[in-house]
């Protein structure tokens, strides 16, 4: 029997808007879970990468131009169907299920769910499906203690590399951006040195940082897909330039100068094919994640002083325009159902 209509976020490219909309909540199959979702967690540059340039951005089909998305929820079980083990009633779960009050997740090998500690909030629980994707980054750089680091970004994937820097041992430790909140914000979560993008000669004072090297390991986190050239001009010799955000568009880079000379390792990241472990990478996403949920409870990872807004559902079309118009104002957004 069907659980009465709720609600959930519907976004549309063509013209981009989001609204909220009231839908039907059935009740969950045999392998499956059904949970009440007490907050959900924007993922801004994902979805405002499906805002402003389609769903083929997004990894959806170019006609569904209108759709329930979004990744980051937490919430409790209120049901779920004969067949599933391992679950119950009550239990506080974080899930990668779409903005909406209710969400049916498949149990099957491999499926996003994952128990919430004890000590870790609703309203940041599910940002650790964003740490899985800084905690990949990092992985792939294997920081070293004493590694010099400079993280270009500071939303809230480049936040968390930069906490996960530091736990690595990573040292010194170098944000750079173009709002002085998220510089702050870095400051106090293990920044060891800031720089003002707009402000400041960010290759002379990176460079300047690390006694004339440069950077060993560089964190692209921005949305701005022309900054490569300057990640790599801040990038030590054979270091390495990760591109662990969602940037759209293309970048020129200078192939003599910087990737051939210096020997550089350019790495994207974006975790295709890691749902499982395998011997030669055992990091599957819900071991990310369920590293990045013990950090928070052990007080490793802060995410509270990421959050900058706590809003409800009917507040997403203004917020949405907000972070369509700019970085400034906003930092991790959590909406309350």
């Amino acid at each position: 029997m069907p659980f009465p209509a709720s609600q959930r976020l519907m976004f549309s490219s063509a013209p981009p808007s989001v609204e909220v909309e009231s839908h039907a909540v059935p009740a969950p199959g045999p392998h499956q879970i059904l949970v009440q979702q007490s907050h959900t967690q924007v993922s801004a540059g994902s979805e405002s990468n499906f805002l402003r340039h389609g769903p083929a951005s997004y990894g959806l089909p170019e006609a569904q131009s209108r759709a329930n998305i979004g990744y980051m929820a937490a919430g409790r079980i209120v049901a779920h169907g004969d067949a599933v083990t391992g679950f119950r009633v009550g239990q506080r779960v974080i899930t990668t299920s779409p903005h909406a009050a209710f969400s049916l997740v498949d149990v099957v090998p491999g499926a996003a769910i994952d128990p919430i500690p004890d000590g870790v909030s609703d309203d940041v629980a599910g940002f650790a499906i964003l740490g899985d994707v800084a905690l990949h980054g990092v992985r792939r750089a294997a920081l070293q203690i004493d590694q010099s680091v400079a993280v270009f970004g500071l939303g809230v994937v480049g936040q968390l590399v930069l906490q996960l820097a530091r736990i690595s041992g990573a040292y010194p430790r170098i944000a750079i951006d173009l709002l002085d909140p998220r510089l702050e914000v870095a400051r106090e979560n293990g920044a060891t040195h800031v720089i003002h993008a707009a402000r400041e000669d960010v290759v002379a004072r990176v460079r300047e940082i690390t006694g004339g090297a440069g950077a060993e390991a560089v964190f692209h986190c921005a949305q701005a897909a022309a900054i490569l050239q300057t990640t790599m001009e801040c990038a030590a010799n054979r270091g390495s330039v990760i591109l662990t955000g969602s940037p759209p568009g293309q970048a020129t880079i200078r192939l003599k100068e910087e990737l051939l000379r210096k020997e550089l390792r350019v790495t994207g990241t974006y975790e295709s094919g890691l749902i499982h472990p395998h011997v030669y990478w055992p990091w599957s996403r819900e071991r990310n994640r369920r590293a990045c949920l013990r950090l928070m409870a052990e007080g490793g990872l802060r995410l509270e002083p990421l959050i900058t807004h706590r809003l409800a559902p009917a507040e997403a079309p203004a917020i949405y325009q907000r972070i369509l118009a700019g970085a400034e104002g906003w930092l991790g957004v959590v909406f309350r159902w």
